[in-house]
């Protein structure tokens, strides 16, 4: 096992975005948390289990994305205008 220590070495073994970890730790269950201080810790070893887990199930997050409504929920269907015979 490979210790991670600070949010600067997950996201340097993820190779990903500081947001993008947070949103992954957030949303999705990745294994990380602040210990002590407030200093973000993980394991590489744990990590990839995460990563081969999302690959298996395929990645879905907790949050469901609610479709917003506009307004235009009834638009007419779209017609083809026919060309002019000439």
């Amino acid at each position: 096992m490979s210790g991670l220590t600070g949010m600067k070495d997950i996201c340097n073994y993820m190779s990903r975005s500081e947001s993008t970890v947070l949103m992954l730790i957030r949303d999705c269950d990745l294994p990380a948390c602040k210990i002590g201080g407030g200093i973000w810790e993980s394991d590489t070893e744990l990590i990839d289990d995460w990563r081969k887990g999302q690959i298996t199930k395929g990645v879905k997050t907790k949050k469901q994305k609610i479709p917003v409504n506009t307004g235009n929920d009834q638009q007419k269907p779209r017609t083809r205008k026919r060309a002019k015979k000439q």
